[in-house]
């Protein structure tokens, strides 16, 4: 597969990440339990270089940020050399999916994920980032578990219906889907193994409550290597809503989700379609 240079990144999104305390405070947290006096550590798509200072704080003797973001790179060096970082944090310029380190790691940081892994690059990135690790190499995040289930959501905006792909803000008053029925492990995606970058998946969903469905919910749950989990919050995985034809359903009805992707190429590449199974 050609490999593009073309991937999330700017100052507004590591700033929106920056600001997600849920999210931060949770990886903060790990890293401290993670990162042991004396660890090489890399931090892959570096952004603000708080995750790699966080690194640098719980005792890393050794810390490579990762960031191919120009305007972010700028800022980067000054920002670890303020917080007393610059002789432990060595700031490399170049893509994580390219990227030649000069010794293998004993911590892998690489928070890249979006919902489904469908956005960002973590899979592609841990995919070669492998050959820098250890058989007792920890990453944060280890693996992610992927899901699925029918909903009905709200799709009504000023008055008018809209029918689109929609995320499930929680800062945005009316957004909460109502589950219509169970929640299906897709795809569970552990970090610390080459993962095959295609999902093609037939998912059975069984209906447990009447009702209207009027979209397909992806959903997400982080494993760390300290035993913690961590869900959804403002920046980190919101759960995502692709849209159906609305439909009335009952208790027991029985549908097949026909779902495709490759991790790491957006929506662009996303095909799904629902079917109702005969009873």
């Amino acid at each position: 597969m050609a490999i593009t240079r073309e991937y999330w990144s700017g100052s507004d999104i590591v700033f929106n990440c920056l600001v997600d305390q849920d999210r931060v405070l949770a990886l903060q947290n790990v890293i401290r339990k993670t990162v042991k006096k004396g660890d090489v550590v890399v931090d892959l798509g570096t952004g603000t270089g708080i995750l790699a200072m966080f690194a640098a704080d719980a005792g890393a003797k050794k810390v490579y940020a990762v960031e191919t973001d120009t305007n972010l790179h700028k800022t980067l060096e000054t920002n670890f050399r303020v917080n007393g970082h610059y002789k432990i944090i060595k700031l490399i310029k170049d893509d994580a999916r390219m990227v030649e380190l000069p010794e293998k790691v004993d911590v892998v940081i690489c928070e890249m994920v979006a919902t489904g892994l469908i956005d960002e690059i973590q899979v592609l990135a841990m995919n070669h980032i492998l050959k820098f690790t250890k058989k007792s190499t920890r990453v944060i995040p280890s693996s992610m578990l992927n899901y699925v289930d029918l909903v009905f959501n709200n799709n009504s905006f000023y008055g008018h219906k809209l029918n689109v792909v929609r995320y499930e803000y929680v800062y945005v008053k009316g957004l909460k889907s109502k589950s219509f029925s169970n929640k299906f492990l897709y795809s569970e995606v552990n970090f610390k193994k080459l993962n095959d970058l295609q999902i093609s998946e037939t998912i059975p969903l069984v209906v447990n409550k009447s009702g209207f469905i009027n979209g397909v919910r992806i959903t997400n749950q982080s494993l760390f290597p300290d035993g913690s989990k961590f869900n959804d919050s403002l920046a980190y995985c919101i759960p995502l809503i692709l849209p159906i034809k609305e439909t009335a359903v009952k208790e027991g009805d029985k549908f097949l989700l026909e779902l495709s992707y490759r991790f790491g190429q957006g929506l662009k590449d996303l095909k799904y379609s629902l079917k109702k199974k005969n009873q």
